[in-house]
């Protein structure tokens, strides 16, 4: 797997989660990975935070229903959930179209210091080998 296909412009979690953040506003975009939605094979629903929530990183936010069952993934970051990407939790089909634009839901994050505890693209891709 090319390291390009997994951006630096993101940061990513062990969990295959990834976060694109701003630096000025402190807002991040967080998605999923290409890896994980092969992994899932057919997504049914995603549940996701809710608008003004208050998440931990690590905390269990994201909840996707495939056929067989309900997986659960963690928060990449601390903060709260300023909006949520409708469109894709309608049809999350659009996440295999395109996984590096189909955010999930957006938050403004509390601690720079935390991004150091994520992977960029060519860790992530390490990351991947070796699994």
């Amino acid at each position: 797997m090319a390291s390009a296909e997994y951006p630096d412009s993101k940061v990513y979690n062990t969990h295959h989660v990834w976060a694109q953040c701003n630096a000025k506003t402190h807002i991040a975009q967080i998605g999923i990975t290409d890896y994980l939605a092969e992994e899932l094979g057919g997504i049914d629903s995603i549940d996701v935070p809710l608008e003004e929530d208050e998440l931990e990183m690590d905390s269990l936010v994201i909840h996707i229903h495939t056929k067989n069952r309900i997986r659960h993934f963690r928060c990449p970051l601390t903060g709260r959930v300023t909006a949520v990407n409708q469109e894709v939790l309608d049809d999350p089909a659009l996440i295999y179209l395109d996984w590096k634009k189909a955010w999930l839901f957006k938050m403004e994050y509390d601690d720079e210091d935390e991004l150091d505890l994520l992977m960029n693209g060519s860790q992530y891709t390490k990351h991947l080998d070796s699994l």
